[in-house]
């Protein structure tokens, strides 16, 4: 056992420590706390830990409102507030990022702290289902989530009513999205599985036509869907609206899992626009193109996957938008060509956690585009994509929403301009 005392936390929300020249790191821990560790894997000057015993608590410290916390793969700060949570994040990006941003980080609350989630993929095996542990494939059993939507806990336990009346062998995931009392629901399934209309007709009786099935065949360990859906009842997408605008979203459609603080993200980023002409990048099924079209002259939306260009398109077309331009393609192909003749385009992108590759980093120096906002799930690879670009563009704007309360996770807003 070794007694260390934590001094910081890193972006992942692990407490660190450092002591006798090396590095010790510990999930559950909180700034300050004094903790006898025990450790689970050393090398070099890194030590992986896990808490023994806590001698001096954090003053924010407080008892976790869910009985699978710290067990389960999900939640991994419900041990402080989400008030005081949202302070420390912002002041651990704050840290993060001061080399190469030295204004202040501005941070962004929903009323929302559970129930917020629209979209949670359990994970089934046999007759269970549940989340998996942290770093690993062990499956801990749950009968609700705190942090899901009420309809998605209680699709969790129409489908374990399922499960003990047929011998599963086929489902591997459960995955369902709740939107505005609709849900989507999904079997990542390796064949059909059997007595479907035991668990549709118990849907039915819930949810009346608010619901849609799919099948989507998959034995990929390492991808929740592949591209193989099957339809099988009800709704076929899920429809709802913001700020006038009329969205369609379908089971593979990506969405920020929380409502309240998208819809307020994405204000914020209809705000930064000046009118002129906007391009964005990675852009899906259209939602924020179509929301930034009422405030800009002209919008290109890019987006290399074909069946989320159609859905941008049915969303221009239901909307009634005439100043938007949907673009099935590569960004490092269309992008050049856009800014040729809109050389004062702003450059709006929200890219995957991988974040945004070189090569289109290249291309937009190259471009020379003149503002970009860039949202980001991922504080890593954010900042290995600022660094990147910091020789031609300063930061002018950093802010963070708190899409993820009850855990380390962060969404952020950062604009920046040609130098």
């Amino acid at each position: 056992m070794s007694k260390i005392t934590i001094e910081k936390m890193n972006i992942n929300g692990e407490g660190v420590a450092f002591q006798d020249g090396k590095k010790f790191v510990v999930p559950y821990s909180l700034l300050n706390e004094e903790i006898e560790v025990k450790v689970v894997r050393e090398k070099a000057n890194f030590v992986g830990c896990e808490i023994d015993k806590i001698l001096t608590p954090s003053k924010n410290r407080i008892e976790p409102i869910c009985k699978y916390f710290s067990i389960c793969g999900g939640c991994d700060k419900m041990n402080i507030s989400p008030s005081d949570c949202i302070e420390l994040k912002k002041e651990t990006l704050q840290d993060y990022f001061s080399g190469i941003f030295s204004g202040k980080v501005i941070e962004n609350r929903g009323k929302n702290e559970i129930g917020y989630r629209n979209k949670v993929a359990f994970v089934v095996q046999g007759n269970k289902v549940g989340l998996q542990k942290k770093g690993s494939n062990v499956l801990v059993e749950i009968d609700k989530c705190i942090v899901a939507k009420p309809e998605i806990n209680v699709v969790l336990n129409i489908f374990k009513c399922y499960l003990h009346t047929t011998k599963n062998e086929n489902i591997t995931r459960l995955v369902v999205r709740s939107l505005e009392n609709q849900v989507s629901i999904v079997l990542v399934c390796k064949e059909k599985p059997n007595n479907l209309d035991f668990f549709i007709t118990t849907l039915r009786k819930t949810f009346g036509d608010n619901f849609g099935l799919y099948l989507n065949y998959n034995k990929s360990k390492n991808e929740i869907f592949s591209p193989n859906f099957q339809y099988i009842c009800g709704l076929k997408e899920l429809k709802s609206t913001f700020k006038g605008l009329t969205f369609y979203i379908k089971p593979y459609s990506f969405m920020q899992i929380n409502d309240e603080m998208r819809d307020k993200l994405y204000q914020k980023v209809a705000q930064k626009m000046d009118g002129g002409v906007v391009v964005e990048g990675f852009s899906g099924a259209g939602l924020l193109s179509a929301i930034l079209s009422k405030n800009s002259k002209w919008v290109y939306s890019i987006e290399i996957n074909s069946s989320a260009n159609l859905d941008a398109e049915k969303t221009k077309n239901a909307n009634k938008i005439v100043n938007l331009t949907n673009i099935c393609g590569d960004i490092r192909v269309e992008l050049p060509k856009i800014i040729e003749e809109h050389k004062d385009a702003t450059f709006v992108i929200d890219p995957p956690r991988s974040g945004v590759d070189n090569g289109t980093l290249d291309l937009l120096k190259q471009c020379k585009v003149k503002r970009i906002i860039y949202i980001s799930c991922n504080p890593y690879t954010l900042k290995q994509n600022l660094v990147y670009l910091k020789d031609v563009y300063e930061i002018t704007d950093f802010e963070i929403f708190d899409l993820f309360p009850q855990t380390f996770d962060i969404e952020s807003l950062v604009e920046l301009k040609l130098k």
